[in-house]
């Protein structure tokens, strides 16, 4: 079985280094600098008492496309990841539905993020769609250092 509650951000760092920063040189490394604060909510998956797949949300606009949620009351979606030997067991969509949960219960009207080329998939499923310019065409993918290609993408909610 499978739970995700909220924690300290700590609870991710071994988590987010596994899967999504092994780059760095440690999992002390794998923080963001907004982890602290007032209005961030984390979460971690849990099965058999082992964190398993996080994520973080944050009060966050969308810089690089800030025209996209003008006038909406946005989080960002950030750091999600699951475990290597866990993925297809349903983790990444329940880490997704209390994440939804948490996110309506606040009156939050869309929820983004900087989305890996290898998850585009499971985002898809999840119901986010690509980011879009006015012409309709999808905003271009982007490189993030040390990690690759990535789009982003949306749920409205």
């Amino acid at each position: 079985m499978i739970e995700v509650r909220k924690v300290d951000s700590q609870v991710l760092k071994q988590v987010r280094y596994q899967v999504l920063w092994p780059h760095l040189e440690n999992e002390t490394q794998a923080t963001i600098d907004i982890d602290p604060s007032e209005f961030a909510i984390h979460l971690a998956a849990f099965h058999n008492g082992n964190v398993v797949g996080v994520a973080s949300l944050f009060r966050q606009n969308c810089d690089r496309f800030p025209q996209q949620f003008k006038s909406l009351k946005v989080r960002r979606l950030r750091a999600m990841g699951v475990l290597d030997h866990m993925r297809g067991e349903g983790v990444g969509s329940f880490i997704i539905q209390k994440a939804m949960e948490e996110l309506k219960s606040e009156g939050v009207d869309v929820v983004w993020c900087d989305a890996r080329e290898v998850a585009w998939g499971f985002y898809e499923s999840q119901g986010f769609k690509y980011g879009k310019q006015i012409n309709g065409e999808d905003f271009p993918a982007y490189i993030v250092p040390d990690v690759g290609l990535h789009k982003m993408m949306f749920k409205s909610l």
